[in-house]
């Protein structure tokens, strides 16, 4: 059927005695958004500290892009046209996603939505607003230290985090044995946890997810993620790309990694639910390749993820929760019994995605980002020639 113009909508309104609705559509609201996000990148990065030559400094630049993601890339070796670019992707994420965005930051509506669907995912024990805990159940009225008290017995811990954030900003462990509280795995006393409480505005707290083995055994002071990204086309959502994020005592309490500093981050083979090699930056923030992980010693590359299929099926699942945001990064984490969704980003930052496959090699991918303005490179075909395994079409 085509699709009618916007004179014979009128009319249908008409005709029907449908009010229209006059309210503007928030472009200029997006394009600010965006506009604001691009200066931020730019400050961020007239500020930046990071060792990198002049030379590097300005091959990225003129290629559109932040010296330090351009180390994470290896853009000295891969063709930069296959990579979302960041000052351009920060001059439209806002656009991808719309109005959606704030809906999938907000980690309180998304787990409602969740749990709707019966989708797995942390359990939510309250929020605190101003200071006040107040309790997902109907008995609130307790005071935080009492419902602290109760969250945590049984050597339970509780994961404190913004309701608006993103690369692990905020986000705290409480948890308490028979006699000591700790924050984060550092001893602290009742009243300091309470204060620390009291001090909060907009944040929900959950219930810690228990890893599976696999993960534990790599790195086991983090829980350690899988990032899924999805977009959505006329097809519906797909998965672009997923890699996994494992701690280091560098990144912890959490796995980012953020900057390409801290946490380290492995590919994963979709087709053999296996991970890759993993990839971290070193002081001169070259690329540093590992098959185990550089503390704990335990194999990486070649380790079987158990129930990934179902677990990406299960973002899909997820993703179609949520039909106009059609750039969403999902952070997943494998259970011994299953998986659970621990958080949805959008806009998601893309670097980590980008770490060991450039995103615009994927023809669905790029046709994509084509529609959102972003130049894309002609062919269907990695920068090292071999044809693409993964993603085809449709």
């Amino acid at each position: 059927m085509k699709t009618p113009s916007s004179r014979e909508t009128a009319a249908l309104f008409s005709r029907f005695g449908i009010q229209r609705n006059a309210r503007p559509q928030g472009r200029l609201d997006l394009w600010a958004r965006c506009a604001i996000r691009l200066i931020r990148e730019i400050r961020d990065e007239a500020f930046s500290r990071v060792g990198i030559p002049w030379q590097r400094r300005l091959r990225a630049w003129r290629h559109g892009f932040r010296p330090v993601y351009a180390a994470v890339y290896g853009l000295d070796e891969n063709d930069p046209a296959f990579f979302v670019p960041d000052f351009a992707y920060a001059y439209r994420c806002y656009r991808m996603n719309g109005f959606w965005n704030p809906i999938i930051g907000n980690k309180l509506v998304v787990s409602d939505v969740l749990s709707a669907h019966g989708i797995p995912h942390p359990r939510v024990l309250g929020i605190v607003a101003r200071g006040r805990v107040i309790e997902a159940a109907a008995s609130w009225r307790q005071t935080n230290a009492s419902l602290l008290d109760r969250w945590t017995q049984d050597r339970n811990r509780v994961v404190f985090r913004p309701h608006w954030s993103g690369g692990g900003e905020g986000v705290f462990f409480v948890g308490r044995n028979a006699t000591d509280w700790h924050v984060n795995g550092r001893a602290a006393t009742g009243e300091e946890v309470y204060s620390l409480i009291d001090g909060l505005d907009r944040y929900i707290a959950t219930s810690l997810v228990d890893q599976a083995l696999y993960s534990r055994t790599i790195y086991p002071h983090t829980t350690n993620t899988l990032r899924v990204l999805t977009l959505t086309d006329s097809d519906g959502p797909f998965l672009a790309n997923v890699v996994h994020r494992f701690g280091t005592s560098r990144s912890y309490p959490i796995d980012n990694f953020h900057q390409g500093r801290g946490g380290i981050c492995a590919a994963v083979n979709m087709s053999t639910a296996t991970l890759g090699r993993a990839l971290s930056l070193d002081a001169s923030h070259a690329r540093v390749w590992q098959d185990s992980h550089p503390e704990t010693g335990s194999r990486i590359e070649g380790v079987p993820i158990p129930g990934l299929a179902n677990a990406l099926e299960g973002v899909l699942a997820a993703a179609r929760c949520f039909p106009e945001a059609t750039c969403v990064g999902w952070d997943l984490v494998i259970t011994d019994s299953g998986y659970s969704l621990i958080e949805a980003n959008a806009p998601p930052g893309i670097v980590v995605s980008q770490a060991h496959e450039p995103l615009l090699a994927n023809p669905r991918v790029a046709r994509y980002f084509k529609m959102y303005g972003f130049r894309v490179p002609v062919g269907t075909r990695r920068p090292s020639g071999e044809p693409l395994a993964v993603n085809p079409e449709p």
